[in-house]
């Protein structure tokens, strides 16, 4: 081998060593980064630096390598949601309705997307609780919107039938949208098998996040 050759070779070898490092090193931020974002998050920041790796040395490779890009974009959705203060139902000022506006877009790609069956199924029933939001802001459409949010209970179990939050929350959209008709004027529906039972309806929406 002349010696252009094997000095060529040494520099590719130093060179792939060197990214082989830096991966190494991303891929350990990024494991951070999602541990502290999540802490973060819970303790109620929303902030836009959430589940970020700064000046990251790969561009992205390591999130890939990580296999969290899925992960990020449901948590960056997760994120819009609790901006739009979903637990505050009655909140009807133009910002707040905007904010659950988007977060039913971001949600709504999950769910309809090739994510895993436990990614689109928590997307799903994050959009029906986002109906119970609706509903309350504008009692004569609650019908409508809790049908809807009962669609999206129903499609979260089916995507993943250990979602406890979906469940709970098919049967307090059971339980409200009987009142919610007689008050609009609507006939009440038809008991179903699968109705809630008795006091259901008066409890508070299981977000999952």
């Amino acid at each position: 081998m002349s010696v252009r050759l094997r000095i060529a070779a040494g520099v590719a070898c130093a060179v792939l060593g060197l990214v082989a490092a830096l991966l190494a090193t991303d891929v350990l931020r990024w494991h951070s980064s999602m541990s502290s974002g999540d802490t973060r998050f819970s303790a109620g920041s929303s902030s836009e630096s959430l589940w970020q790796v700064p000046h990251a040395f790969t561009f992205g490779a390591a999130s890939a390598v990580v296999g969290i890009d899925d992960d990020l974009v449901y948590r960056t959705a997760v994120r819009e949601f609790a901006r739009g203060l979903p637990r505050s139902e009655r909140s009807s000022d133009t910002e707040t309705i905007s904010q659950r506006g988007k977060a039913q877009e971001k949600l709504a790609a999950i769910e309809s997307g090739t994510q895993s069956p436990r990614l689109r199924a928590a997307a799903s029933n994050l959009i029906g609780v986002l109906g119970f939001a609706n509903a309350a802001i504008d009692p004569s459409q609650a019908p409508m919107y809790l049908t809807d949010s009962i669609s999206h209970f129903r499609d979260a179990i089916a995507l993943d039938p250990a979602n406890a939050d979906a469940k709970h929350n098919l049967e307090l959209a059971l339980a409200r949208i009987g009142p919610a008709k007689k008050a609009s004027g609507q006939s009440k529906p038809r008991t179903t098998r699968n109705g809630p039972g008795s006091g259901a309806g008066s409890g508070e929406p299981g977000s999952g996040y």
